[in-house]
């Protein structure tokens, strides 16, 4: 879209690798993107203790995936193990770019029908009567601590494995003709606040994710439904996803 004569810049912070179908959708819709990774994701190796705890899949009454990248990971650790899927397990995913990579491994995902967060994933009926039912929580470094939380609280054992970690990217220096900055984590933010142009607009995935931004930050900020592409997408076009 254009502004006083020109196309609107947007910096894209996904990770490499990852940025390309936003990057898409924002060409065809006008704008300008360029990418600037605000992350850098490390797989972290799989021990013999998670390789125990993947090998006995078929005692889980639910696998839970926190991203695409935890998703990536661990069914490529996973299939190592199984040359068939355990039968029985309920397999969810965040949203719904994580359920397409657990599609891509013939997996049927079970995805909130509204929200992509943990709040959301609790809603799942699967989850709702967990008395001694063991979920996995397949994860990066951090994070889900809440659902953790809750769902032992409903009486289930939980175990989580990290499959990768995250480190800012160092160093990131941001045109001054830059006019919106797109961040999908609190941990991506952290890293890119500092190179923000003065009165430039962040659209970010999420209510937690503004929240965090809307300290620091004093320009405009608009609030997407999740962090996949088209809602992303949205809210820069028409404004906060919950107005």
């Amino acid at each position: 879209m254009t502004e006083q004569g020109r196309q609107q810049q947007v910096v894209v912070t996904r990770p490499a690798g990852q940025q390309q179908r936003l990057m898409a959708l924002l060409v065809e819709a006008g704008f300008q993107p360029l990418h600037q990774p605000a992350l850098i994701i490390e797989p972290v190796p799989v021990d013999g203790a998670m390789q125990r705890t993947l090998m006995e899949l078929d005692r889980y009454h639910a696998v839970f995936f926190a991203s695409v990248n935890a998703a990536r990971l661990a069914l490529s650790a996973m299939a190592d193990l199984w040359p068939q899927w355990p039968v029985g397990v309920h397999w969810l995913a965040v949203g719904r770019a994580t359920a397409a990579e657990l599609a891509s491994w013939h997996l049927p995902a079970t995805v909130p029908e509204h929200g992509f967060n943990s709040e959301a994933v609790l809603a799942l009926p699967c989850l709702q009567q967990l008395h001694e039912k063991q979920v996995l929580i397949c994860r990066g470094d951090s994070g889900r601590e809440l659902l953790a939380q809750s769902l032992e609280a409903r009486g289930a054992r939980v175990d989580a494995l990290a499959f990768y970690r995250r480190h800012g990217v160092s160093g990131i220096t941001l045109s001054a003709q830059i006019d919106w900055v797109m961040i999908t984590s609190v941990q991506g933010w952290q890293a890119l606040q500092a190179a923000l142009p003065a009165g430039c607009g962040v659209v970010a995935a999420g209510a937690r994710v503004a929240a965090a931004v809307q300290v620091s930050h004093g320009g405009p900020v608009r609030v997407a439904a999740s962090a996949h592409d088209e809602d992303m997408l949205a809210a820069l076009v028409a404004g906060d996803a919950g107005r």
